[in-house]
């Protein structure tokens, strides 16, 4: 289906995720952002960069110091293997071991596509 002239073209690109952070941050919408890092996250893990993974999860602290979507970052330590830094305040419905490998599975599917494509 084609775009209407009313619909932006969706931006591409890290350079555009900086961009959106931007917008994002200046609408004051919260959720929006971490939902943004959130997305990096994935995207960083997936290519095993883990040194970016670990920014990610910086900004997510900050965007969670009211103590809303502070699982965000243990999200992002389970989808890049990495280990929590201190017991997490998180409860999750199954055990943590669960999820850490629910979201690591998500980016090994990822991982495999990305080298099946080259």
């Amino acid at each position: 289906m084609p775009r209407s002239s009313a619909t932006p073209a969706l931006p591409r690109g890290l350079g555009a995720a900086r961009d959106l952070r931007a917008e994002i941050r200046d609408a004051g919408i919260t959720a929006a952002e971490a939902v943004l890092e959130l997305a990096l996250a994935f995207h960083h893990a997936a290519l095993g960069e883990h040194h970016k993974v670990r920014a990610v999860i910086d900004r997510l602290h900050v965007l969670a110091r009211t103590g809303d979507y502070a699982y965000y970052a243990d999200i992002a330590h389970y989808m890049a293997a990495l280990p929590l830094p201190e017991p997490s305040a998180a409860r999750w419905i199954t055990s943590e071991d669960d999820v850490r490998a629910a979201w690591r599975s998500l980016v090994q599917a990822r991982q495999e596509r990305l080298t099946a494509g080259n």
